[in-house]
């Protein structure tokens, strides 16, 4: 009996990924609902991974921190939970590290009110998500990394998923200011409140070393194809071809914006005349006047940008 359970111990190890692993919640993440189901999710990974730990953030980008610690204590795995803000603030946590390390693997649950970047590769639940990390075998998607201006400092983050210039900023402190509690209601009403200002800028952009300029515009940088939850930004984004997809909103007035605003669901925004499509990996953006920065849901500073795009940096369960 006593060789039976010794070798069914050694079973129940030898099935089990034995990859250092620690699990992240942030528990404010879609009203809560990241919270609701961490028992199970917490209880799915146990299962198929030997060496589990977890930690939950506490405020905000508390995950950074942890997530530089993990990499500093030798986890080889993290595993978020949560919206897009969650993955944005642990890989800028690694990177705070040692971005150029290659053996961390990254593991995304969605719990938040868009999880836009995971759309491109899994269908949003958690039990799509838990069948991708459990084959175990990452593949490889592109990172951006950019470095900006906030109060006279110059600044560096990365983000997987969208960054917003200008107008798409304005929307999203105004929706966080004055209409959160409305969720998407909310966010569509921004809109039409931030429009009544118009826009009055000249953009003045390189990419790969090609210049252009526009006029009274505002912008998207797009490594994957949705923001807010399933608004298609930019439909032919590819998260794992090294470049970003620029998408302009050319010299537009407050008519031609809403037509386009109202399209964009559907991805078929791009056909307007007034909307620019480019695609490039190093990306340099000045304005005048200075634009207010967004990514990944977090308002940053301001313009002066320089991106650059790492092919495949990132070794995701997808």
């Amino acid at each position: 009996m006593l060789i039976e359970n010794i070798f069914g111990l050694c079973y129940k190890f030898q099935m089990k990924d034995k990859k250092k692993t620690i699990l992240l919640l942030n528990p404010e993440a879609g009203k809560g609902k990241g919270k609701k189901n961490f028992p199970y999710i917490l209880e799915s990974l146990k299962s198929k991974i030997y060496e589990l730990d977890y930690k939950v953030s506490e405020y905000p980008r508390h995950l950074v921190e942890i997530a530089k610690e993990a990499v500093k204590n030798g986890y080889k795995r993290i595993i978020t939970i949560g919206g897009d803000g969650t993955p944005y603030e642990v890989i800028n946590g690694v990177c705070d590290s040692d971005c150029s390390k290659d053996d961390v693997e990254f593991g995304f649950i969605p719990a938040g009110t868009g999880n836009s970047f995971l759309r491109d590769f899994i269908d949003i639940n958690v039990d799509s998500a838990l069948k991708r990390i459990f084959k175990f075998s990452p593949s490889g998607v592109d990172l951006a990394e950019f470095s900006y201006y906030s109060k006279g400092e110059k600044l560096k983050r990365y983000f997987l998923n969208i960054l917003g210039v200008g107008l798409i900023s304005d929307i999203l402190e105004l929706t966080n200011e004055k209409f959160k509690r409305l969720g998407s209601a909310g966010y569509g009403l921004s809109v039409l409140v931030r429009l009544f200002r118009g826009m009055d800028n000249s953009l003045n952009l390189k990419i790969d070393g090609k210049d252009f300029e526009f006029k009274n515009s505002a912008m998207v940088i797009s490594n994957s194809k949705f923001t807010g939850g399933k608004m298609k930004i930019a439909p032919g984004a590819d998260a794992r071809d090294g470049k970003l997809d620029i998408i302009v909103f050319n010299s537009v007035n407050r008519r031609e914006i809403l037509s386009i605003f109202s399209k964009i669901f559907s991805g078929r925004h791009i056909d307007h005349p007034k909307v620019n499509v480019l695609k490039g990996s190093e990306i340099e953006l000045t304005s005048d006047p200075e634009e207010r920065l967004m990514a990944d849901g977090e308002l940053l500073g301001f313009t002066p940008l320089k991106i650059s795009t790492h092919n495949r940096r990132i070794k995701a369960l997808l």
